[in-house]
């Protein structure tokens, strides 16, 4: 219990920050955004390096590891018209899955937290319909890909901008003025 009265009493202006920036990122559900896949993107600004590179190489990495996510759900729906279903999701995973690995290795997908997340999101969120769905399939792919990769990458960003705000202190702008005058 001491360490946690300890804790509250030590609430710093990066706490505070971050608590409102992840109430701000709430707002994301208006616009139909799953907020959770944001926090995610938010957490790899901070795994990969907290800085513009992490948003450029996270960026990237999702953009790929999304389109490979959607390809084995199009894989699954073709190969369920001739095998079950358990077998067929098996078979397009292993697949797109031996593709991620490979493409890992590649100078410009960098980042496996982020392309293993990214295809989990992108998988998972589609078939729990995590996105405005559509009726044509084709657009329904293109909706999830947008909104769940989309809020990856806005969560980079929020990342970011979550950062500046914390460095960002009046005080420093007070004390600055002082040390001039």
């Amino acid at each position: 219990m001491e360490q946690v009265i300890r804790a509250i009493k030590d609430i710093n202006q990066t706490d505070v920050v971050v608590a409102a920036v992840s109430a701000v990122a709430c707002l994301g559900a208006l616009l139909e955004l799953p907020v959770w896949a944001v926090f995610i993107g938010w957490a790899w600004y901070l795994a990969i390096g907290a800085n513009g590179k992490a948003i450029k190489e996270g960026t990237v990495t999702t953009v790929a590891s999304g389109i490979m996510a959607l390809t084995a759900v199009v894989l699954t729906d073709v190969f369920a018209g001739f095998m079950s279903g358990l077998l067929a999701n098996m078979l397009a995973v292993f697949i797109m899955i031996l593709v991620l690995m490979v493409s890992l290795k590649l100078s410009c997908i960098k980042h496996s937290l982020v392309g293993f997340n990214t295809f989990s999101c992108v998988f998972a969120g589609y078939y729990l319909s995590a996105f405005p769905v559509q009726s044509d399939y084709w657009l329904n792919l293109g909706y999830a890909f947008a909104y769940i990769c989309g809020s990856n990458i806005l969560g980079l960003v929020v990342g970011w901008l979550a950062q500046k705000l914390c460095n960002f202190s009046l005080r420093r702008k007070e004390s600055a003025k002082e040390l001039t005058a």
